[in-house]
């Protein structure tokens, strides 16, 4: 055959697809003759061939694509493993599934790609020849800081095709991320806003006096003065709020409309028996087209779409159209995905709707009574002060899921860290020097991260590591949820939108104490002191992350205007996951218990009592 070109970038293609799946496989099982191998390497050749009838004699042609992946890196560590194999052992090691292309020579091959492998750089890994070289029995439940760098938001792109979310999952995001938004959901919003007074009747008081506030405003903001855009701001504000209350408004309304339209049919059915129900239907129909001003053709395909909404609050509640996002729009009109299943999903999440709308937004059943319906608040307190069941089942108190085990048992929810004083007096053991205190301009704060001015001041502050936790900003409730979890870990944390890598879940707050043993606590030291988290009775939702030996959130320590801080990182979780931490080998050391994650990686399923 003659000789061919070689497609660029097809032996990296070949060489990343095999990376990936062997990186999800346990290649130890398929392949035990891997043990016996001081350095394994799994080598791709690829020709091009006649596969046609009597292409047995056919030559084949030169090779068109190698590659070499190195499989060191990629095995489960067991006790098979010679321990005189040439590994770089690293305390924490990160994935380095390094692939080279190959050379005519094999040992000057091999030899090449010794010298280029390169470390990696995300941090995720556990090093898989890591052992305890203590005795660790003293600090048995002391959780500890992962020491690496937090995971980096910026991500690799992968070539693979990725399947988009269905539109239902669209949906029910965009209402967890309404119900977690800023948007102040309150009826006054919009009746103080257009000066409409809430009666039974369908009058509406128009106030010149308002109008005239209204463009006074516009005016204003109009002339550059100063406080214009604040100003402005501030009306912005309120006109969105308005609107959003309008929309929520008219879903609820045009739902509503769809249920009278059915008990119309049936009043009119019940009282004139000899007409079938089809013409009843036609009648009540062509009068609402009269009411309306609306072609046949235009209230039909505006029935469609409120049916849809009507639909929904039957499966998922009335906060599942308060709430929703523009997205529903779109699934009720073209109703994909639109059937049983979707509707069982919407059922076993209406509870939970319910206790983050009710706890988040504690007057959004005003807007029901609009429609008729009771606005008694059903879940009142803290947000995490409830715990919600996957299957759909009553929330029930936290407080009572610790019953069996500790009938005192009572937690209070804070936004920041305690000192002990009885521990640590009137001093703060987070407290962190800067290495360039001398060098500081004005006493500002660096960030030790990103190298930027730490402010509380929008104006002044530049460091965005954390927005969502530290600067000017007030922290909300993150899209999290304590739930009852269904394989015997008691309670978890379940994301109800995505975190991508990098994101902060939320800071680890709770009593800044020391000499805590014998109880789940975390231990963190700085320069100057070792102190301890300790969340048994104050603290915030990070208490309730479960361990993982595989986890998908790990612990990070990050300094703001001096003083240390323990943040909990994404390393990417997807909406409906449980989001977990690896408490680390000195909290298991000797604990009489076994790991429930469930992985296949687990280090701790078995251990010896």
């Amino acid at each position: 055959m003659a000789a061919i070109e070689e497609v660029e970038g097809l032996s990296e293609v070949i060489g990343r697809a095999i990376q990936e799946h062997l990186e999800r496989s346990n290649i130890n099982i398929a392949w035990p003759q891997i043990d016996n191998l001081v350095r394994p390497i799994l080598r791709i050749e690829a020709f091009l061939e006649d596969a046609g009838p009597g292409s047995d004699l056919s030559p084949r042609s030169e090779r068109v694509a190698s590659r070499t992946v190195e499989l060191t890196d990629i095995m489960t560590p067991g006790p098979s493993r010679s321990p005189t194999a040439p590994h770089q052992v690293h305390e924490i090691a990160s994935p380095s599934f390094e692939t080279q292309s190959h050379s005519s020579d094999s040992n000057e091959e091999i030899a090449d790609i010794s010298d280029s492998r390169r470390k990696g750089t995300s941090g995720l890994r556990i090093s898989q020849h890591q052992t305890i070289q203590e005795d660790h029995s003293e600090h048995q439940r002391q959780m500890q800081v992962d020491t690496r760098n937090f995971p980096k938001r910026k991500k690799v792109m992968s070539e693979k095709f990725v399947f988009q979310p269905s539109t239902l999952d669209k949906l029910i995001i965009g209402i967890w991320e309404q119900i977690h938004g800023s948007i102040h959901l309150d009826p006054k919003a919009i009746f103080d806003q257009f000066q409409i007074a809430p009666l039974e009747s369908s009058d509406i008081a128009h106030h010149p006096a308002a109008e005239t506030t209204t463009l006074d405003l516009l005016s204003t903001n109009v002339d550059k003065t100063p406080d214009s855009f604040s100003q402005m701001n501030v009306f912005c504000r309120k006109v969105t709020q308005a609107s959003r209350v309008c929309r929520s408004i008219e879903m609820i309304v045009q739902a509503r409309w769809i249920e009278l339209f059915e008990e119309q049919i049936q009043i009119r059915t019940a009282a004139v028996a000899d007409l079938s129900a089809t013409k009843h239907r036609k009648a009540v129909f062509m009068e609402a087209c009269q009411d309306f001003g609306w072609s046949e053709k235009e209230l039909r395909n505006k029935m469609a779409i409120w049916r849809g909404y009507k639909e929904v609050k039957d499966a998922a509640g009335w906060a599942s159209l308060v709430f929703a996002g523009m997205g529903i729009y779109r699934f009720c009109k073209y109703r994909v995905g639109f059937d049983k299943d979707a509707m069982r999903r919407l059922r076993n999440l209406r509870k939970r709707l319910e206790v983050a709308a009710d706890t988040l937004h504690p007057h959004w059943r005003q807007l029901l009574a609009i429609v008729g319906e009771h606005a008694t608040v059903q879940y009142s307190g803290h947000p995490h002060e409830w715990v919600v069941f996957e299957d759909g089942k009553d929330p029930i108190p936290l407080r009572q899921t610790y019953l069996d085990h500790n009938r005192f048992f009572a937690f209070e929810h804070i936004d920041e860290s305690i000192i002990d004083e009885s521990a640590w007096g009137c001093e703060d053991p987070r407290w962190m020097p800067q290495p360039n205190t001398i060098a500081r301009v004005d006493g500002r704060y660096i960030c030790a991260s990103c190298g930027e001015q730490q402010s509380d001041d929008p104006k002044l502050n530049a460091c965005f590591c954390f927005p969502s936790l530290f600067g000017y900003v007030k922290r909300k409730p993150p899209p999290i949820q304590v739930f009852r979890t269904p394989d015997g870990k008691n309670n978890g944390l379940v994301a109800l939108t995505s975190f991508d890598r990098g994101m902060a879940i939320g800071e680890l707050v709770g009593l800044i104490t020391k000499g805590v043993s014998g109880r789940d606590v975390m231990d963190i030291s700085t320069p100057l002191a070792n102190y301890q988290v300790w969340q048994e009775r104050i603290g915030n939702y990070t208490r309730f992350a479960n361990h993982s030996c595989k986890p998908n959130a790990q612990s990070s320590t990050f300094t703001w205007l001096d003083t240390q801080r323990v943040v909990i990182v994404s390393k990417g979780i997807e909406a409906g996951a449980e989001i977990t931490l690896d408490y680390g080998d000195k909290y298991w050391a000797g604990l009489d218990k076994a790991c429930l994650c469930g992985e296949s990686c687990c280090r701790y399923r078995t251990r010896d009592r």
